[in-house]
């Protein structure tokens, strides 16, 4: 029961629905903790490219990269931004674990007893059953996912590489960021998104 929680489902701008999932106090409170804990021992291991963990003023702060690449980029350059769709639902567990295991092992058993198992997510009167990810609204939710998915970030060779969670932004020579977007989605799909 500790690890189940309340699911809201918020109106998205563009249609359909977002889900937030809210954990029960005491589960969001000890995964307040481990997410500070857990910044404290990765220091800069997301620094540079991966924006949305540790990082104050991270969104701005790809925001204004991008602007000024964009301003001195030459005309031979391309600039893609990948958003991808759902992917907080759909991350693969095991590989979210593993990575936990190798990174920081001292909150893996907490991760585990928190992601080993379907949690029950209440949406009125109905039971949902999570199985994949971890859940928006997690404290812990986006540190979960851009440690699992920042070996994809690090494998890319384009001048500006940049994620903001699941938002990724590549510029370079057309042929460089093609290859990268060719990379991205050869290997996403063993993380499950």
């Amino acid at each position: 029961m500790l690890f189940h929680g309340r699911l809201f489902a918020l109106q998205k701008k563009s249609g359909g629905l977002r889900p937030i999932a809210i954990g029960y106090t005491w589960h969001r409170l000890a995964a307040k903790c481990a997410n500070s804990y857990a910044i404290s021992q990765l220091g800069d291991t997301l620094l540079r490219m991966q924006l949305g963990v540790a990082t104050p003023g991270g969104r701005e702060a790809a925001i204004h990269t991008t602007r000024r690449y964009m301003a001195t980029m030459s005309d031979d350059s391309v600039l893609v931004k990948l958003d991808f769709s759902n992917v907080f639902n759909c991350l693969c567990r095991d590989c979210m674990l593993k990575t936990i295991a190798e990174q920081i092992p001292d909150m893996y058993k907490f991760c585990w007893l928190s992601y080993s198992n379907a949690t029950a997510r209440k949406f009125g009167d109905s039971t949902i059953w999570s199985e994949e990810g971890p859940q928006q609204g997690n404290p812990l939710g986006p540190l979960l996912f851009c440690l699992t998915s920042h070996p994809v970030i690090q494998s890319q060779s384009s001048d500006l590489v940049l994620a903001y969670i699941d938002d990724v932004t590549l510029g370079g020579s057309n042929p460089m960021v093609a290859d990268d977007v060719n990379i991205i989605t050869t290997i996403v799909s063993k993380y499950g998104w």
